[in-house]
């Protein structure tokens, strides 16, 4: 039965430290694993490696070695696979900071791959924790196998790990710290206190999370200090980092307003959102909206240049307004069905430029240029396809066939470099998509890849100089956000010779309950999409941003699903949209967040990602339970101090003082294995141990004295950190 409950012990703290250390690693970079197929295997590894160890220590342990290389022979292509789509995914987060290389950029793995390659070094860490729980019991060794792979998940990581992986690895470096210290030198003793040492372990940590929950966990600001901080002192040591880039949207002088000059893609590193209110509409009808700002025409490899807008052609506003026409005829000619009238009052509050919001399906009033805030927009709001409407009515019978028509040559929405348009038109290939389809078709296929090929994210890194930003981003980095997503779908359309633009605006939700109310809108809900054009329809919205929830990388057809800065959250998706919804998805933004009347405080960061000068800095709930974490370990390193002494002391003091010489001399062994203990120390001892002879307490005493004094001068022989060391945790 003792055997059993030592088995028992260790296989429970195996199996933790497996799951916590993997699982930390898999929820930081959003790995997609399939969990239900590794946690199995796991156990089982833990389970064969304690029964190995309980019975036949270090043999037994040596004995399974060869199967788990075994494993590892026979799946290494998987393995191999799955490895380089981490050590990519790492290496290019970490490459938002420091110049660290872009390893393996071209990999791309399964699930199937990435779970056999957390199976297997699962079963490695099996092995090596084995060792450290069963044989050496020693928490600073379970430390040093499962802290690398911690330490990569919260250093400078833009995702979460679930804070209760850390909760577990602490229970389990508590556990084996006050397990160790009850019996350090009984093995089946040790592992039946493991449980009430992980009792203990847990009440420390439960007293923790209930004085600072996790419930309002957020990690990234605690990022974007150390980020901060970081720099300044990169900069003072004279050390280069990575530039964090220029922000987007870009402010001028504290005023916020669109820059429609240019837009940096390449350079624009981590999104500008301070929670100001820049706008505020009452809308008569309850949706998402994607109100219109401007265009982009040219794209240089690194920004947007030009705006559409600018050129004042009658045939731009007349393909921007021909999407209204057609909605209005067909309400015309079925008056009980297709879309319904409805309008939108804008007015601008923090917003200092001169665009003219307004949503899809709207004409401009009159006068041409609106004057006056707020003004009126009359639209038409439909979940349905304008495509589809069109198409309804029939060519011949639509009386507006053939008024829009662009002026422009198509040149100019597909302006794109040779070497880029070669690029993508492969990879457009390579991913299944037809470019002799139908424009809608291939519209949505290009979507559809370009959202499911990346990871959302607030903080990319900048793009290197002389790197083409569309085949990096696809090849390479696979890491942004709206502009990011918008410009390179933008490029592999024109690349596809589908006329295509960058445009830029805001995208808000308007409840029902706040129909008729004023609605507040602030930069965090500013965004970038691609319009595309169609004959005789016009100029037509097109989501490519991936969603972002859950995992990374999102689901196919997730540009359907219009995304907000920062990205949706899984209450708010919807999947059960009709084909044509991609022009009005509902799933677009918190209802809460874009109604709250209420500004919202400025954040402490400036369009670099730095921090302004002068705001304090207050610590948040995880610095919180991080300083509890530290004082339950000092406690507990202080707790098995005394608990060593005081059981060293005891066993010192035994009635049986044949018992008590054999105990010092296997401490003293421990303590200066330097040297080898004095003679008159080891006659005693053999006496102890092989002769009938009872050792009097005169020599007990001797020998104690004796080892005391090996103890303390080993111990000063040491230098300071290594003195702390065996005192603290070894318990010399």
């Amino acid at each position: 039965m003792k055997r059993v409950l030592t088995i028992a012990g260790s296989l429970l703290l195996i199996l933790s430290a497996i799951c916590c250390t993997m699982g930390a690693l898999i929820t930081a970079f959003s790995f997609n694993v399939d969990i239900l197929a590794l946690i199995p295997v796991w156990m089982f590894a833990a389970l064969a490696l304690s029964i190995a160890a309980a019975i036949g220590h270090g043999k037994g342990v040596l004995i399974l070695t060869p199967p788990v290389l075994i494993i590892l022979v026979l799946r290494i292509s998987e393995v191999l696979e799955g490895g380089k789509w981490v050590i990519y995914s790492i290496t290019t987060e970490y490459n938002k900071w420091l110049h660290v290389p872009v390893i393996f950029p071209s990999a791309d793995a399964s699930l199937y791959d990435v779970t056999q390659f957390f199976t297997v070094m699962g079963i490695i860490l099996a092995v090596l924790l084995s060792i450290s729980v069963c044989l050496q019991k020693s928490a600073f060794l379970t430390m040093f196998f499962t802290m690398p792979t911690i330490f990569l998940t919260v250093v400078l990581t833009e995702s979460t790990p679930d804070v209760r992986y850390f909760l577990g690895l602490m229970a389990v470096y508590l556990t084996m710290i006050i397990s160790t210290s009850l019996h350090p030198d009984n093995y089946i003793k040790r592992g039946r206190s493991i449980f009430p040492a992980l009792a203990l372990a847990l009440m420390l940590l439960v007293a923790a999370y209930l004085i600072a929950p996790p419930d309002d966990y957020r990690r990234n600001n605690f990022v974007d200090d150390i980020d901060y901080y970081l720099r300044n002192t990169a900069d003072r040591l004279g050390l280069e980092m990575n530039k964090s880039g220029v922000g987007w949207p870009d402010m001028f002088s504290g005023e916020w307003r669109f820059n429609t000059e240019s837009v940096w893609v390449a350079d624009a590193g981590s999104r500008t959102i301070t929670d100001r209110s820049v706008l505020e509409i009452t809308a008569s009808q309850a949706g998402t909206y994607y109100l219109r700002g401007f265009s982009m025409v040219r794209f240089n490899g690194r920004e947007w240049r030009g705006s559409s807008d600018t050129l004042q052609l009658v045939d731009e506003d007349r393909a921007i307004e021909m999407p209204a026409l057609i909605a209005g005829s067909y309400k015309m000619r079925y008056p009980d069905s297709g879309p319904d009238a409805a309008s939108m009052t804008i007015g601008r509050t923090g917003d200092s430029s001169d665009i003219i919001y307004r949503p899809y399906y709207s004409v401009l009033p009159s006068p041409y240029r609106i004057i006056g805030d707020p003004y009126t927009v009359e639209f038409y709001h439909t979940e349905d396809s304008i495509l589809g409407l069109y198409e309804l009515m029939g060519a011949s019978e639509n009386s507006l066939s053939g008024f829009n028509v662009l002026m422009q040559p198509p040149s100019t929405y597909t302006q794109i470099e040779d070497s880029t348009a070669e690029g993508l038109r492969q990879i457009a290939l390579d991913a299944g998509i037809d470019p002799n389809a139908d424009r809608a078709v291939v519209s949505d296929m290009v979507a559809e890849y370009i959202s499911s090929i990346g990871r959302y994210t607030l903080t990319p890194y900048v793009i290197p100089h002389g790197e083409d930003f569309a085949l990096y981003f696809l090849q390479t980095s696979r890491r942004g956000y709206c502009i990011h997503f918008a410009t390179v779908a933008t490029l592999m359309l024109r690349a596809l010779d589908i006329p295509a633009r960058f445009t830029s605006g805001f995208a808000i939700t308007v409840p029902p309950a706040n129909v008729g109310q004023t609605v507040v809108v602030t930069d965090r809900h500013a965004h970038a999409w691609v319009e595309v054009y169609y004959e005789d329809v016009g100029w037509l919205p097109l989501e490519v941003t991936p969603s972002s929830v859950g995992s990374g990388v999102p689901e196919r057809g997730s540009h359907s699903a219009a995304v907000s800065e920062p990205p949706a959250t899984p209450d708010d998706i919807d999947t059960t949209r009709e084909p044509f919804d991609d022009m009005f998805p509902e799933d677009l933004l918190d209802p809460d967040r874009s109604v709250d009347a209420s500004p919202m405080p400025e954040s402490d960061t400036q369009t670099d990602g730095s921090q302004q000068q002068g705001v304090a800095w207050r610590p948040s709930r995880e610095v919180l339970i991080a300083a509890i974490c530290v004082v339950a370990f000092a406690i507990a390193i202080a707790l098995r101090r005394t608990i060593a002494c005081k059981h060293r002391k005891k066993r010192f003091a035994q009635p049986d003082t044949n018992a008590a010489v054999i105990y010092a001399w296997r401490y003293v062994s421990r303590v200066n294995r330097r040297e080898k203990p004095p003679k008159e120390l080891e006659e005693i001892a053999l006496k102890a141990r092989f002769s009938q002879h009872r050792i009097t307490e005169e020599e007990r005493t001797a020998m104690i004295d004796k080892v005391t004094e090996l103890s303390t001068a080993a111990n000063k022989s040491h230098s300071f950190p290594i003195r702390l060391w065996r005192k603290f945790i070894q318990g010399y």
